[in-house]
């Protein structure tokens, strides 16, 4: 498994950092106002250009909450993007010029020997500084562009992915079929823990103190004759100057862990219950195609605990997450070993569900009955028919569903396949991926070639 190369959009505020990342994703994920310091998470996404993928990282969200001063907020911003990132973009807004702020920007930003992207956005706006004015600084890539429209965006992505580095190799050689599985979490839930009473030794430094842990740590362990390499997620390599620099720097090094992993088993606090930052992790894991496991670690510290108390739980956590709907839940304490081998185990049965691959008369049986119990909707004036699927990959499970306006078919009835899809095949914990599309048909005298299921 490898980790995707990243790239951090970097830049003082109310430049048009979040809407040039939502124009690069493709879609729109971050928060966008003209308010300076509006986005409120730290967000992550993956971008696909020219069979090239890498890791988008906005860093606008570090800025929320936090009384600070504006040169400590941009200098952590700044500090934890270089750490993590292999290229930064740097976003300017040409509207405004040169400022003194980005001055000390630059400055750091060549200290750091890494490639830079200097994108000059608001290129739409007629009274703008010339680009000349950027160039002084030294960049030898400089791109004006407008976030808002979505000009010459295509050709900023074409800088970024020549300039990437490949992805590097996986820290521990692995055997075929071994499970890859990231411990994913907030700091001090326990995962550190979790992974030693695996490994049946002190194999991770584990404290009290948030953050303990330094680098990812890979451990192999056998279970039920099966190999599992554990990737325990990193917290800090030196201490960070708040607690919002050390949420962003957890999320980056998680992300990578998630992406090398096949499962992500995702540890939360049973005395805190579920908050924001678990579920942005659980988003992460799930929009990478990784199978998920949800662990309600220190079980042993809930008090008064009755027979139905975790039912309770899950029921009110589903009902708040309907997309986790699908995700299993178990209550374990890393201290004293409870549940543990059935938590090796659902893990192994989730590594499974992901590699399942149905047959051709599976899949048209489920079709049948899932259209003869609801047809699709007309689109406008026209029916839309679904005439075909097929399985087109595993890990996650993907498929093609035929139809003759895959364009038009509405959500809430690609909604209703999947969990249909869902309730009749073994995919629990694992992401499963329908991709509408026409059927393509065969040339005139050319013979049709099937894939096989």
């Amino acid at each position: 498994m490898r980790s995707l190369p990243k790239v951090a959009v970097i830049g003082r505020q109310n430049v048009g950092k979040s809407t040039l990342f939502n124009r690069l994703v493709g879609r729109r994920v971050a928060i966008v106002d003209d308010t300076p310091g509006v986005t409120r998470d730290r967000l992550y996404a993956v971008v696909e250009w020219n069979r090239h993928a890498f890791g988008l990282v906005d860093t606008a969200g570090i800025i929320s909450e936090i009384t600070e001063t504006f040169d400590e907020q941009i200098q952590l911003q700044v500090e934890v993007a270089i750490n993590e990132s292999d290229l930064l973009l740097f976003v300017v807004d040409a509207a405004a010029g040169p400022t003194a702020e980005e001055e000390d920007l630059v400055r750091s930003i060549w200290r750091t020997g890494k490639p830079v992207v200097l994108a000059v956005n608001k290129s739409d706006i007629k009274n703008r500084a010339p680009l000349a004015d950027f160039h002084r600084w030294g960049f030898e890539n400089v791109i004006d562009v407008s976030a808002m429209l979505g000009t010459r965006t295509g050709d900023l992505l074409d800088i970024l992915v020549a300039l990437l580095p490949e992805s590097p190799p996986a820290a521990v050689a692995t055997s075929p079929g071994a499970i890859s599985v990231a411990v994913v979490g907030k700091p001090n839930v326990g995962k550190s823990s979790l992974v030693n009473l695996l490994a049946g030794e002190q194999r991770v430094v584990v404290s009290e103190v948030a953050g303990t842990t330094r680098d990812p740590v890979d451990t192999v362990v056998r279970f039920h004759g099966r190999e599992l390499v554990l990737i325990d997620t990193a917290g800090l390599r030196r201490k960070m100057k708040t607690a919002w620099g050390l949420d962003y720097y957890t999320l980056l090094r998680t992300v990578s862990c998630i992406e090398r992993c096949d499962v992500a088993v995702m540890l939360l606090d049973a005395s805190e219950g579920v908050q924001r930052q678990d579920m942005r992790i659980a988003d992460i894991a799930l929009e990478n195609g990784k199978s998920l496991v949800l662990v309600m670690n220190k079980w042993d510290l809930v008090p008064d605990k009755e027979t139905n108390t975790a039912v309770g739980i899950e029921k009110e956590l589903k009902g708040r997450y309907p997309h986790l709907a699908h995700v299993p839940l178990i209550f374990i304490s890393a201290l004293t070993a409870q549940r543990v081998g059935r938590l090796l185990g659902l893990v192994l049965a989730t590594a499974d569900n992901r590699r399942v691959r149905l047959t051709g008369p599976e899949l048209a049986e489920f079709l049948e009955q899932a259209t003869s119990r609801l047809q699709p909707p007309a689109a406008g004036n026209r029916r839309i028919v679904i005439n075909g699927i097929r399985q087109s990959g595993i890990s996650p499970p993907t498929f093609e569903v035929f139809a003759n306006l895959p364009d038009r078919v509405p959500e809430h009835y690609r909604r209703y396949l999947l969990n249909v899809l869902r309730d009749r095949f073994p995919f629990e914990g694992t992401p499963v991926r329908l991709d509408f599309t026409r059927r393509k048909e065969a040339l005139p005298g050319k013979k049709r070639h099937g894939r096989g299921h």
